[in-house]
């Protein structure tokens, strides 16, 4: 009988007399069903069970496999990736065969190697401090340069980005030096550390690193000519603002307002003087002194043209 089916034992059971069983008899006779039918739903082999847990485990071998072969390319071409600072570069003078010592204030470089005439300042976003470099090179002319391109990349620090800053011709000697060249470079892009790399042909003839600050405070087309990351509470003498544009007035005023306290103050910038640039910009540059009296938010007003700005606190490094 224990071979039977449920169905088959339940329509012999049908046959049996008919009487009621006794509780301890009830409860017995049915312990007895519920163990059968647990041994019988153990020993089922189950498949939807079996699919479902082997889905997940494909999926969870899977899903990485995917997402880093989606993403590898994005995450490449945005340099998410920090990259090493290189050596830092140095102000050294260049000699002539005299011993006669040029820019020691400006040339910036790893020495015997390479160097370019360094600006005041590095500042992302703006041509005006990359539109005239000159790069000086050591080694043997004729092997190392002659004939030969100079390329010049940027590599951002923080993000990795690299950037092509220019290509230029290799001459002759200058300041002791075996090779020279004159370029520009384009805008860099972001502010922080960058690897600067000089490659001649093929051959990389030397790298180090520079700082570049935060892009100058733009108030709609003028420029005041101070980085973001410095402006701090102070007095600001001889500044200067640059504006784009013709037929502008001998004298400027700065409007400086407070955004906190509500208070506004004045100031005049004057001794224009004005040039051409060499794709046909009229700019004008104006010198005037102000004050920020602490650090905040404010709102600089210049030519109808407003900007709200932050004053920072000093953070020492």
């Amino acid at each position: 009988m224990s071979q039977l089916k449920d169905k088959e034992l339940l329509e012999m059971m049908a046959d049996f007399p008919k009487h009621e069983l006794t509780a301890k008899q009830r409860n017995a006779f049915l312990k007895t069903i519920r163990v059968e039918s647990t041994r019988k739903q153990s020993r089922r082999f189950n498949f939807q069970r079996l699919a479902a847990l082997a889905a997940l485990f494909m999926l969870a071998i899977i899903a990485p496999i995917l997402y880093f072969t989606s993403h590898g390319e994005d995450l490449s071409n945005s340099g998410s990736v920090k990259t090493e600072v290189v050596k830092k570069g140095e102000f050294f003078a260049l000699m002539d065969k005299s011993g006669t010592p040029y820019y020691p204030d400006s040339n910036f470089g790893i020495p015997n190697k390479v160097s370019l005439l360094a600006p005041l300042e590095w500042i992302a976003k703006d041509q005006r401090s990359v539109s005239k470099i000159s790069v000086y090179l050591w080694g043997d002319y004729e092997k190392d340069f002659a004939n030969k391109p100079l390329n010049i990349t940027a590599t951002h620090v923080k993000t990795g980005v690299k950037e092509h800053l220019a290509t230029a011709v290799i001459s002759g000697g200058m300041y002791g030096a075996d090779g020279h060249a004159m370029t520009s470079f384009n805008p860099f892009p972001f502010s922080g550390k960058y690897n600067l790399e000089f490659i001649a042909g093929n051959k990389k003839v030397g790298e180090f690193s520079i700082y570049v600050m935060e892009p100058y405070i733009k108030i709609g087309d003028s420029t005041l000519m101070i980085s973001q990351e410095v402006l701090y509470a102070g007095f600001y003498e001889d500044a200067a603002i640059e504006v784009e544009g013709e037929n502008l007035p001998p004298e400027i005023k700065l409007e400086i307002f407070d955004l906190e306290n509500a208070e506004e103050s004045t100031f005049t910038f004057k001794d224009k003087t004005d040039y051409i640039t060499t794709d046909g910009k009229k700019i004008s540059i104006y010198k005037g002194d102000f004050q920020l009296k602490k650090s905040g938010r404010y709102r600089f007003t210049l030519l109808n043209k407003s900007e709200t700005v932050e004053v920072r606190k000093p953070i020492s490094k």
